[in-house]
């Protein structure tokens, strides 16, 4: 059954690819959003909460 080898071959090598460009452009868009708050001056509200004990 070469047919069905070769078919599970090209499923393989596309979901490879797919995957590898998934994971380019998961890295990519995480890069820009880090180098811009670096950038940019930061502010932190600090607060406390008071617990109630039932």
């Amino acid at each position: 059954m070469p047919q069905l080898d070769f078919t599970w071959w090209i499923i393989n090598f596309f979901i490879v690819w797919i995957t590898v460009f998934v994971i380019l452009i998961v890295l990519v868009n995480n890069n820009t959003p880090q180098d811009l708050s670096q950038s940019s001056s930061l502010q932190i509200n600090k607060g406390t909460t008071n617990w109630q004990w039932l």
